[in-house]
């Protein structure tokens, strides 16, 4: 879905034709990302995004505007990918979710990466987990196998953007099985997923329009796009 920026600051960048935004550009701004980010959401009305889960991910949204932090750079990337797949920028959200954008991230229970993808998902979307090796941990390699996952979820899901996210959590199996039986199954955890992205969605937006956030924004930002600048360390 195609909208108007909200603000003046993101407005100017909406006249950018994606081209201009391909991965062979050396440098961006991180206006353009935001203006990137609007223009292909599915859900850009923020009337009912939840307060609580906009003030817990705050500290990870304010990552964007400091020129320290690498979280710009990686969203700008990972929203790329979505943009050039055909996918909604509520996609770029689920790293800042599930690993708050740190791509060396490891759980527990066994996920890893940007998207803590479990070894079963990485090795079925080609990637390597295994022998000395873990493809979760690179961002350009796990991205590329999150995008094609993503892609698949949002076919089988025809096109909702909250089914196929709630499926990124929860599995296909178990959302198509949930579906079967009117949503019964799908635990807490999978039914409030669509609530934080949409949040977070939101924070930015809101943020993205701030006289706070506009000099920070105007900062050129190189793009990530080299694999050895992009693979994590450890």
């Amino acid at each position: 879905m195609m909208r108007a920026c909200r603000g003046p600051c993101l407005a100017l960048m909406l006249v950018i034709t994606p081209c201009a935004l391909a991965a062979d550009d050396d440098t961006t701004t991180g206006a353009t990302v935001l203006a990137q980010f609007e223009a292909h959401l599915a859900s850009p009305d923020c009337d009912d995004a939840s307060a609580t889960w906009r003030r817990h991910y705050a500290p990870f949204v304010r990552r964007l505007i400091d020129p320290r932090d690498p979280a710009l750079a990686r969203f700008d990337y990972v929203l790329t990918r979505m943009t050039e797949a055909g996918l909604p920028s509520e996609y770029a959200i689920i790293p800042f979710v599930e690993s708050h954008y740190e791509p060396d991230q490891r759980s527990s229970e066994g996920p890893a990466g940007l998207w803590q993808l479990t070894a079963q998902t990485a090795r079925l979307h080609g990637l390597k987990v295994g022998g000395g090796r873990d493809d979760r941990m690179s961002l350009e390699a796990s991205t590329r196998a999150a995008v094609t996952y993503l892609k698949t979820l949002h076919r089988q899901f025809g096109g909702s953007w909250r089914t196929t996210v709630m499926a990124y959590n929860a599995g296909d199996g178990r959302m198509r099985m949930a579906q079967r039986r009117g949503g019964a199954g799908l635990s807490f955890i999978t039914r409030i997923y669509p609530d934080k992205i949409h949040a977070i969605s939101c924070d930015i937006l809101d943020h993205g329009d701030s006289e706070h956030w506009k000099a920070p924004l105007q900062r050129q930002l190189p793009r990530l796009k080299l694999p050895g600048m992009l693979r994590a360390k450890g």
